[in-house]
């Protein structure tokens, strides 16, 4: 809905400041749903979210902005304002998500750790959710390493969830990487903008790689995203067979929609072979 808004009516603000009888004409809109639209824009308190964001080094960035991800501009439903607080990473820096489930075994941290550590060394910029478990680990990694790491919050910069992982967040902003949300600053996690934040992961990203997951996870359904929606790779790293927090990846790999990987270098391999995003990177012209 972002592009389209942004292709009828040439910009962010040009969307932002329109009313019904212009958005019907230029996005051929029923009235009802154009009504809806303007009043979900008017509802947020712009001047309000611009005091916060100016207090604590955030902004808007809209859709169509030259900050704004070329990797989430691809995607079909890319969020049409982010909020951000930090440092994104530059445009050549490819992203890799690594995602898990928040009830992780020590084996699942253990490569949680060094697959982050390996795609660091290799000059990768990780994206998570900041969850508990396995996304805590990756951005704990990730600084441990040096490394710059975005999360994708399921709530707003200024309600940040979960609520024992505020110092980590201020780390992750402090050391040059970034909170990312889609709603407004002072909205509350529900259980709803969760599912929604996984298509921000996987559409940041070239390749999501699941450390552990059960087959109903979000971190699944942010795998799968990102094969079946934005055209990335998915990758796992397997567990043991007995698992059931590893069993939504065995089954992807099973049902051939995901790579097996067991080092960091083969992840690098994966996506070397398929995104051009990565072979700019390491294969410069």
């Amino acid at each position: 809905m972002a592009r389209r808004l942004v292709a009828a009516l040439g910009s962010a603000h040009a969307v932002c400041t329109a009313g019904v009888g212009r958005l019907q004409q230029s996005t051929g809109l029923a009235r009802a749903d154009a009504t809806r639209l303007i009043q979900s824009i008017r509802a947020v308190d712009i001047d309000r979210e611009q005091h916060w964001l100016s207090q604590h080094s955030g902004r808007l960035i809209p859709f169509g902005h030259s900050e704004y991800p070329s990797t989430l501009v691809q995607i079909p439903d890319a969020p049409g304002v982010l909020r951000v607080q930090g440092v994104l990473p530059s445009a050549e820096q490819p992203i890799v998500a690594i995602v898990g489930t928040r009830r992780c075994s020590p084996y699942g941290l253990r490569q949680a750790g060094r697959f982050t550590r390996g795609l660091v060394e290799a000059g990768c910029c990780i994206v998570s959710g900041g969850a508990r478990g396995i996304d805590a680990e990756v951005h704990r990694m990730a600084l441990r390493c040096g490394g710059s790491t975005v999360v994708v919050l399921g709530s707003g910069l200024a309600r940040r969830y979960p609520p024992e992982h505020d110092e980590l967040f201020d780390r992750i902003v402090d050391s040059g990487g970034a909170l990312v949300s889609e709603v407004g600053v002072h909205h509350p996690p529900r259980p709803w903008l969760f599912p929604r934040r996984n298509r921000i992961v996987s559409g940041l990203a070239l390749g999501v790689l699941v450390i552990e997951a059960p087959e109903r996870s979000g971190a699944m359904i942010t795998a799968r995203l990102a094969v079946e929606d934005h055209g990335r790779d998915a990758m796992v790293v397997p567990g043991p067979a007995d698992s059931i927090t590893h069993s939504g990846g065995h089954r992807a790999i099973q049902q051939g929609w995901a790579h097996l990987v067991m080092s960091p270098d083969e992840a690098v391999a994966v996506l070397l072979q398929d995104q051009e995003g990565f072979r700019r990177f390491f294969m410069p012209q």
